[in-house]
C-alpha cells in the first residue's frame, strides 16, 4: 500500500513540474515606431528608446529651423 501511494505521488510531482516547466511567457516584438521622432511636417528626425534623447532630437530639431 505504502509502495502504490509513493509511486502515485511520485507521478503527481512528475506530471505537475513538467506541466510548469513547459510554461512559456510569449514576449511581444518592440515596435521600433514608438521610438520614432518626425517633426510637425511628418519628417524623419531620429530614433532612440530614451525619451530623453527623443526630445532633445526633437527639440535640436526645432532650434535649427
Amino acid at each position: 500500500m505504502f509502495t502504490k501511494a509513493t509511486f502515485g505521488l511520485a507521478v503527481i510531482l512528475a506530471t505537475a513540474s513538467g506541466t510548469l516547466a513547459a510554461t512559456k511567457t510569449h514576449n511581444a516584438p518592440v515596435n521600433r515606431d514608438v521610438y520614432s521622432v518626425y517633426n510637425h511636417e511628418g519628417a524623419y528626425v531620429g530614433t532612440d528608446p530614451d525619451l530623453n534623447v527623443r526630445f532633445e532630437l526633437n527639440r535640436d530639431w526645432t532650434r535649427g529651423r
